[in-house]
């Protein structure tokens, strides 16, 4: 009936492009519903085609929630993203009158359900009248009937004007509230016994009282109905705010509540924040209120950050440093360094690499300004600066000097600065997984989540931040069931930190399928689910070129492989076809945002080449496997953990297309050259068994035993580990950081204690001869 009533609006802008690949992995559509659709002469009469269709699905396909969610997340650019909200609009909002109302219905549910926790139920505001009086609103923290007020204030406003949404033309004016949070998580929060869960709920309900009072002044400043003068991010309650960066997350689900509904409130925060700095810029520079608004700033930055407004976070950071930057006073010389410290932060995160590198050389000239003073080295710590250079070089594939840095900003990190050092060991974590450095990476993991949990508790982003580091060590080395128990924790976690989609969301998803496919739990399409609803989010948040996508498309395009490998005929092609796709689309990301000679890149296309043998398609499969190899000799040292995997993959891939001499010559000189992690490595052995079975095949029984000697000294060297990660483990109470870097490097620990001693027995026996 909806797509009947909106049959029109549908047939002239729905392009089926842009979500007949949705509906193509959803089983919605078959082959020869696609024949049938792309019949059509024009874009319009395939739109028709397919309108046509699904309604033919019946009940057994859940076609309409597929069909919707393709309009919701097209593959298409922002703004025609934007008027296919508007067709779910009209789809959500068509009135369909049915004999029983299912909102009564709705409504004694919730009435019923015994204990249930609930947060009151609240209307976002509309437009205010004239008549309005202003002055009561900004009352907000007068004697004990505060909350009475709130709701006399939403309830005048809502009496004279209409609950928006307000649907123009055929559509009946709704009046539903909108719950801002969602039941079943205020339920679970309410009935759990952890205390975790506990205080959450009491931050919770802090958290929604102060957004009401947000939105009551936002959309009054926005009629001009405040007093002159008055700036909404300098208000109390943007202040208050900003004091608990620990809660920022809290807020996050709101945000994206009102969003929806058209009501940017982060937005209106920054427009103000650039009225205050140009209207006060002058009497700022020459007064003590700089410091007040310099500590705003970075509190909204901080806040942006946490949001995921990255670009939007290093325009207001960039503005600042603008405004700083013409004045020379030394007191604000560190905040000058701390704000380029903060804007190499955010390119990082951006994938900025080059203004990055820009931020990060005023950072230094800052440091040797400041380092001249005499004062200069006490109140000068470079472990934030060091951490971030590490991040950047890593990512751009730089691998020893990012392990290099990671290691001095680890000894440099002030334990205080708790924030920074959470991010300073995920980054360590990232570098020795790189440099194969495996039981330091383990070691790494499982502190800073138990740094994480004693610093901020488990309800926490950082926390969630260090879980998924550890999951990215455990399904890369360890790759065994407690690696699936933690990554499904982590998505848990994840889940009650934001109740909303947001990156850290959708990473936790990907974690979760990477973990199910290493461990071959391919008996349901879990693995699946996870990877496609981790790229949903992202394509969600993240703009269409954004290079971080191709984190998903990866793993999308992965499991994707997997999924046609267990499909029958009839859907295997189709699959495979869909993640050839996903991986070309990581292929042109990397190249436009890395360049063509680069790590990202060679493993784009190594995996471009293990979808393409699976279709059978090996002369081309081969070209990408080879491009890969040759790309990873140009930027990477031959002892490289991602070189050499690169290498194995061709050479298994000449095994199984029986070119025994290609296979040799290669995995010979991957297990030659593979330094010992003390860890059982799977594909490590794997290698060995190719090369041994190519090897018998050619009767070459002199390689062979040498070969199986090698082996033998290997699994000898590097045993599987029995024991595996438990949560008790990470609960357990974390020693000092000082302590514990001390204990990372034992052997530079053990030769500092051999130069002491031999400078001892020099000191006894010059004094003697005195």
């Amino acid at each position: 009936m909806r797509l009947r009533i909106n049959r029109i609006a549908l047939v002239q802008e729905l392009r089926v492009e842009h979500v007949m690949g949705h509906l193509i992995q959803m089983m919605v559509l078959s082959e020869d519903d696609v024949r049938k659709i792309n019949a059509g002469s024009t874009p319009p009469d395939k739109a028709r085609i397919l309108v046509d269709l699904l309604p033919g699905k019946g009940q057994r396909i859940d076609w309409y929630r597929a069909f919707r969610d393709a309009l919701q997340n097209p593959e298409a650019n922002q703004e025609i993203r934007k008027r296919y909200k508007l067709l779910v609009d009209f789809l959500d909002n068509t009135v369909i009158h049915r004999p029983t109302s299912q909102q009564t219905k709705f409504s004694e549910q919730l009435g019923n359900m015994k204990g249930s926790v609930k947060f009151p139920r609240f209307q976002p505001l509309p437009s205010i009248s004239a008549e309005s009086q202003a002055q009561n609103v900004l009352i907000l923290d007068d004697g004990g009937k505060q909350e009475d007020k709130e709701d006399n204030i939403l309830r005048e406003v809502e009496e004279k004007e209409v609950r928006f949404p307000v649907w123009s033309g055929q559509f009946e004016k709704t009046n539903d509230s909108v719950t801002l949070i969602p039941e079943e998580h205020l339920h679970n929060l309410g009935k759990s016994e952890d205390p975790a869960d506990r205080e959450q709920m009491e931050q919770e309900t802090k958290a929604l009282k102060l957004i009401k009072k947000l939105e009551i002044v936002t959309v009054l400043a926005r009629r001009k109905m405040l007093p002159t003068g008055f700036e909404l991010c300098m208000c109390d309650i943007v202040q208050e705010i900003f004091r608990e960066p620990q809660y920022y997350h809290l807020y996050f689900k709101y945000l994206k509540s009102l969003e929806a509904n058209d009501v940017n409130l982060l937005q209106d925060i920054v427009t103000s924040f650039y009225s205050v700095l140009k209207s006060n810029s002058k009497q700022a520079r020459n007064s003590d209120s700089v410091k007040h608004f310099t500590s705003l700033a970075f509190s909204l930055v901080d806040f942006m950050t946490e949001y995921g407004y990255y670009t939007d976070a290093e325009k207001v950071m960039s503005v600042l440093m603008q405004f700083l930057s013409e004045s020379h006073h030394l007191d604000i010389w560190m905040t000058k360094y701390q704000g380029n410290v903060k804007l190499m932060h955010l390119r990082n995160r951006n994938y900025n690499f080059l203004s990055a590198s820009q931020a990060h050389q005023y950072a230094v000239e800052m440091t040797w300004q400041i380092k001249l003073m005499s004062f200069g080295q006490d109140i000068l710590n470079e472990g934030e600066i060091q951490n971030e250079l590490s991040h950047m070089l890593l990512e751009l594939g730089s691998i020893n000097p990012a392990y290099s840095w990671s290691l001095t900003a680890l000894k440099t990190v002030n334990e205080d600065e708790s924030r920074v050092v959470v991010n300073t060991l995920c980054n360590a974590v990232m570098s020795h997984c790189a440099r194969w450095q495996v039981k330091k990476a383990e070691k790494l993991a499982v502190y800073a989540v138990q740094f994480a949990k004693k610093r901020f508790g488990k309800r926490n982003p950082l926390y969630l931040k260090a879980l998924l580091h550890l999951c990215h060590y455990s399904t890369e080395f360890r790759q065994d069931e407690a690696g699936l128990s933690l990554a499904m924790y982590t998505l848990s976690t994840a889940k009650k930190i934001y109740c909303c989609d947001t990156i850290e969301l959708a990473l936790a998803h990907r974690a979760t399928s990477k973990a199910l496919m290493v461990v071959q739990k391919f008996d349901t399409e879990k693995y699946f689910y996870h990877a496609y609803e981790g790229l949903r989010i992202a394509k969600r948040i993240l703009t269409e070129d954004h290079p971080m996508l191709y984190l998903f498309l990866h793993t999308s395009a992965s499991a994707l492989q997997w999924k046609a490998f267990h499909a029958n005929k009839e859907t295997q092609d189709t699959t495979l076809q869909l993640a050839e796709a996903e991986a070309r689309k990581a292929l042109e990301l990397v190249l436009t945002h890395y360049g063509e000679v680069s790590l990202r890149t060679a493993q784009v296309y190594s995996l471009l080449g293990q979808v393409y043998s699976k279709m059978d398609r090996l002369q081309l499969a081969e070209d990408m496997m080879q491009t890969s190899v040759a790309l990873m000799k140009l930027c990477q040292p031959s002892t490289s953990y991602f070189r050499l995997l690169a290498a194995a993959t061709l050479g298994t891939f000449y095994k199984i297309t029986e070119k025994p001499k290609e296979c040799i010559m290669i995995l010979q000189h991957v297990v030659d050259h593979i330094d010992s992690p003390k860890m059982y490595m799977k594909w490590v052995h794997t290698c060995f068994e190719n090369l041994i079975h190519t090897l018998q095949s050619l009767n070459m029984n002199k390689q062979v035993d040498a070969v199986q000697i090698q082996l033998s000294h290997w699994l000898r060297e590097n045993p599987k580990l029995e024991t595996s990660i438990t949560m008790a483990t990470l609960d357990e109470e974390p020693i000092s950081l000082q302590e514990f870097v001390g204990d990372l490097n034992v052997w530079e620990k053990q030769t500092k204690k051999v130069i002491e001693f031999v400078r001892d027995n020099i000191l006894e026996k010059t004094a003697g001869k005195n």
